[in-house]
């Protein structure tokens, strides 16, 4: 349902054309998009090498990287910064090398650094039999390039690009949000009882009482049952610490997935609950913080592969997408949409930003005042679209 046309053939008439395509505005809807940069998340690899404090005099150190070596000569009153400087000079000095990665030396440690994405290359040095060599290569960042788009999916963002004017979007992930944890410290003595509430996917469900049982581990132990017991699988889970310290920890069971939850204590002088914000809530771990809207239907905009309908926003470029109005989106065909159902974002890999009616494993539910189902295609085609609202930013 992504194609620019529909071409009628002996084999492929039909008798009702779609409503829309995935991605597109709806028609005559007052609709706003705006312009993104399909290049998060993605980072450079890195690679960090130690220079020794006392380097062996007239000895030469390098560092081999993509096939060439590096070399820098050590003098007869050799020191730790100068053959950090000249190894990471050598290194740049080198053509081949430097085409690939920038190397820099500061305190002690040379760095290499891709000059873009998605290169990935492990450097070696000389060896490492005595304590005056160079360090093992360490990979601190990891090389990871960004995705294709296609149209129709959710996008978030987390941050703009170097320009500053313009965000850095991406289809959210389970590997690309963190799960969002709140911790509460609980004290108390005999008498002492708990309860209280935690609110996700638009409700609200509660816990207790639980009352004060032999010391603190056991006591949270009640605790984190308790809340378990009223929670559905695929919103948030609860743990105790232990240890004695009090700590009950509840932690989304689906990255992006925000929740918020409150403890009371009661009953004795020495009963409390204090609550922390362990992680997050942030644009890192709430798909609604960091939701920016939906990924539109370009005719500019290619196939991904020859004779396919799949197109798709390359990586490291400029898309558009919808930030207010209508949209025909993909809509799961076992799904019956309906005015004014919830709206849950598929985080899952293979399903990423797609919008389901309904809860599920890896499904983050964003509220109607982010995006709202508006209803199903007619009846009369089955082609797997449906409409929403988008109150993007």
């Amino acid at each position: 349902m992504s194609l620019a046309n529909f071409l009628p053939t002996v084999r492929g008439a039909r008798s009702a054309y779609p409503v829309g395509f995935i991605g597109q505005p709806a028609v005559n809807d007052n609709y706003r998009s705006k312009n993104g940069n399909n290049s998060s998340p993605q980072a450079n690899d890195t690679w960090t090498i130690s220079v020794p404090a006392a380097p062996d005099d007239s000895t030469d150190y390098a560092i081999t990287h993509n096939g060439l070596t590096a070399t820098y000569a050590a003098d007869s009153s050799s020191t730790q910064a100068e053959v950090g400087a000249g190894l990471a000079a050598a290194y740049n000095a080198s053509p081949g090398m430097r085409a690939k990665y920038a190397a820099t030396y500061a305190a002690g440690t040379i760095t290499l650094t891709a000059v873009g994405p998605g290169y990935t290359y492990t450097p070696t040095v000389n060896s490492a039999d005595t304590a005056q060599d160079l360090g093992s290569p360490d990979n601190t960042v990891v090389a990871a390039s960004a995705d294709t788009v296609a149209f129709g999916l959710v996008l978030a963002s987390v941050a703009f690009a170097s320009e500053g004017s313009i965000r850095r979007v991406f289809v959210p992930t389970t590997s690309l949000m963190t799960a969002q944890v709140l911790s509460f410290t609980f004290a108390g003595n005999t008498a002492s009882y708990y309860h209280g509430t935690v609110e996700v996917n638009g409700r609200e469900y509660n816990w207790g009482g639980v009352v004060w049982d032999t010391n603190l581990d056991t006591t949270c132990t009640a605790i984190a049952a308790a809340i378990n017991a009223v929670m559905p699988t695929e919103t948030v889970i609860a743990a105790s610490v232990g240890g004695g310290g009090g700590v009950v920890t509840l932690t989304a069971e689906v990255e992006g997935a925000e929740f918020e939850a409150d403890a009371h204590a009661q009953g004795h002088a020495d009963a409390e609950a204090t609550k922390v914000y362990t992680t997050g809530p942030s644009t890192a771990t709430s798909l609604a913080r960091a939701f920016v809207g939906i990924s539109e239907r370009r005719l500019d905009v290619e196939d991904l592969t020859i004779g396919g309908d799949d197109p798709a926003y390359p990586a490291n470029g400029n898309l558009v997408y919808q930030i207010k109005g209508e949209m025909w989106v993909q809509r799961d065909t076992s799904e019956t949409w309906a005015p004014g159902d919830a709206c849950y974002v598929s985080v899952a890999s293979a399903t990423k930003g797609r919008v389901y009616n309904a809860a599920g494993t890896d499904r983050v539910y964003l509220p109607p005042q982010l995006l709202r189902v508006e209803r199903s295609e007619p009846s009369s085609t089955s082609d797997g679209l449906g409409l929403v609202s988008i109150y993007g930013g």
